[in-house]
């Protein structure tokens, strides 16, 4: 019973793969092919491609009014004075030390907790309405050039000025609303050196959270140790969920706000993304701070000039916007402080504020406007993920973005893959299903025996490279697509043995 029930199911499943396999009717593994490529093309178009939006209502984009003013401005332009006028990083990192305990110690939020090594310095903001358990990082590098000069640049004593009075900021009585502690974090490189040199702001940055999350050596974690002294304390607040790294490349004094662009960079380690939405929140900080949507973009990808009106010139710049930003993830080259916090499942994004490509130099002092501008999104940002409860955020991790608006989801990369694997699969199916009697048959002629073992070796490969892209898909989508974009051609031109020739035209 169980037999004649089931033969109809096997004689279809019989049929199906003759009729796959078979190139008297149609080479369905060059079809399916063709297809994925043809999807490929589709990402460009809005049939394939997203619209992007909000996913965490928490995220009160929009909703919240921002404090951060010209005196906290005012203010930022003296801690990058002080900086600069260093005269070597040594000495600054005093200074940095100075302006965090005299200014922790002077503040009206309770005592200070500061934190000195060699690696980073740190210091912790408590949130007067907040249970402890759950914080946002501020991250700032100094003494990272690596440019052979031992002296503190504008580009990098404004960016640590604007992460120092954010700090303060958040820890006045102006600020109500902060239910997240706040980290200050300043990885320092010239002081921690491995392998006989500085390390870079990634590794520096890599190191204070190794520390933060797994403690430090003779028991100096122990913030309960009444006998360690105040100095010698690694200072901890809640769990870090969202951490916001600052570079200012070309400083903030020498352009007006109306010449600076703001991008942001994504990428960690292998590709690593950040949830769509905190891309979300950088959109929109930038436009609160900077006062508009344009001249923001993500590090390294192509910006879509918006004067093409022609679809074909759209398609041509949407597809230049998406390869750009997948080339990335395929590369898989951490692009800033963020990819250290990613390593650890830990949502973050570089803000990097900087001028126009035509922007000219200008003598007058332009910092106050600018130090207003970032602030402003600096703490749109924080306030943006203030109230998410991370246990019901849920949104994407793997997508190509497109420009700023759209971008091609998870589904549309893996079932593009997908198309491609099963064409691969297919030409497996062909290849044994035309060589199987050579594999297997017991003859002991030589030239059949080498041809058996080629065989053999042939089918083994493409087995082999489904289950390598299938494994890979699982952790950088993107990545798998590209590899299989040029592998499963090279596969399926693989040219056919005589045995499989001649088996072919007998059927």
């Amino acid at each position: 019973m169980t037999s004649s029930s089931s033969s109809p199911l096997i004689n279809a499943l019989s049929a199906l793969k003759s009729i796959l396999t078979s190139r008297r009717i149609v080479p369905f593994d060059a079809l399916f092919f063709s297809f994925s490529l043809i999807l490929l093309l589709l990402f460009s178009t809005n049939f394939l491609s997203n619209q992007s939006y909000t996913d965490e209502n928490g995220l009160l984009l929009g909703s919240t009014r921002h404090g951060f003013d010209t005196e906290n401005s005012e203010n930022a332009r003296k801690f990058s004075e002080l900086l600069v006028r260093t005269k070597s990083v040594k000495e600054a990192k005093e200074v940095l030390r100075n302006i965090l305990l005299a200014k922790v110690d002077s503040s009206e939020t309770g005592a200070d907790e500061v934190t000195f090594r060699a690696f980073a310095a740190h210091a912790v903001a408590r949130a007067k309405f907040g249970d402890g358990r759950e914080s946002v990082a501020i991250v700032a590098p100094i003494g990272c050039l690596n440019d052979g000069d031992d002296r503190i640049k504008e580009e990098e004593a404004d960016a640590v000025a604007l992460a120092l009075e954010m700090f303060f900021y958040v820890k006045s009585r102006k600020v109500k609303w902060l239910g997240r502690d706040v980290v200050l974090v300043v990885p320092t490189c010239f002081e921690y050196y491995e392998r006989g040199k500085p390390v870079s702001k990634i590794r520096a940055t890599e190191k204070w959270l190794e520390t933060y999350v797994e403690g430090e050596e003779q028991g100096r974690s122990d913030n309960a140790t009444y006998n360690v002294k105040k100095e010698d304390v690694f200072f901890r607040a809640g769990q870090i969920h969202q951490a916001f790294g600052i570079e200012t490349p070309h400083g903030m004094k020498s352009f007006k706000k109306s010449r600076s662009i703001m991008f942001v960079k994504l990428h960690g380690w292998n590709g690593a993304l950040p949830n769509q939405d905190i891309f979300e929140v950088a959109k929109f900080a930038s436009r609160t701070g900077r006062g508009t949507g344009s001249g923001f973009s993500v590090h390294g990808t192509h910006v879509i000039d918006t004067a093409k009106t022609t679809k074909l010139e759209k398609w041509v710049e949407h597809t230049k916007a998406w390869t750009s930003f997948a080339k990335l993830s395929v590369v898989g080259k951490p692009t800033g402080v963020h990819s250290a916090f990613k390593v650890r499942s830990i949502d973050a994004f570089t803000m990097v504020y900087s001028k126009d490509e035509g922007g000219v130099d200008e003598v007058r002092d332009h910092r106050i406007e600018n130090y207003l501008a970032s602030g402003i999104a600096l703490e749109t940002a924080i306030r943006a993920c203030n109230n998410l409860v991370e246990q019901l955020h849920h949104a994407r991790f793997e997508y190509v973005l497109i420009g700023n608006d759209r971008y091609v989801g998870v589904a549309e990369l893996a079932g593009t893959l997908g198309v491609m694997l099963f064409a691969l699969g297919i030409k497996t199916l062909r290849v044994y299903e035309n060589e199987k009697w050579m594999i297997l048959s017991s003859s002991s002629s030589s030239s059949r025996s080498v041809k058996a073992v080629f065989s053999a070796i042939k089918i083994s490969t493409y087995v082999l490279v489904m289950v390598v892209l299938i494994a890979l898909a699982y952790f950088n989508v993107a990545l798998a697509l590209f590899l299989a974009t040029f592998c499963v051609p090279m596969c399926l031109a693989t040219p056919e043995t005589s045995e499989e020739g001649k088996k072919n035209k007998e059927h």
